[in-house]
């Protein structure tokens, strides 16, 4: 009965690094893919964001510039300011969200925990 365990094959080692690489250009790969996904989805808010901001920038506009009284031009840039506050509150909201969906997938893809 030998006193030593056995030794592994030289090649064990080796195929460890090998197997811990492929682990890792795999990760790598995902991260990249998700990442260029995110910033894609993200631009595509962003374009219908800015679409609707500018219809409404538009509409208001003209309201302003049909406006003849005083009373209801400050009411209409009033109304303006807090709707456009509101808006750009809301999509920074949901930016901070869709961000926050990526990286929590992320952690749990690169610590191999499951949701």
């Amino acid at each position: 009965m030998p006193s030593h365990p056995p030794k592994p094959p030289a090649a064990a080692p080796f195929d460890a690094v090998l197997k811990a690489q492929a682990e890792g250009l795999g990760l790598i790969a995902w991260v990249g893919a998700t990442m260029l996904d995110h910033a894609a989805r993200t631009a595509t808010e962003l374009a219908a964001f800015t679409r609707d901001e500018a219809r409404r920038d538009a509409l208001t506009l003209g309201a302003l510039a049909t406006c003849r009284d005083p009373g209801r031009a400050a009411a209409l840039r009033g109304a303006y300011l807090g709707d456009k506050l509101a808006a750009c509150t809301d999509e920074a909201e949901k930016l901070a969200r869709m961000t926050a969906e990526v990286c929590e997938l992320t952690r749990m893809r690169m610590t191999g925990t499951r949701g």
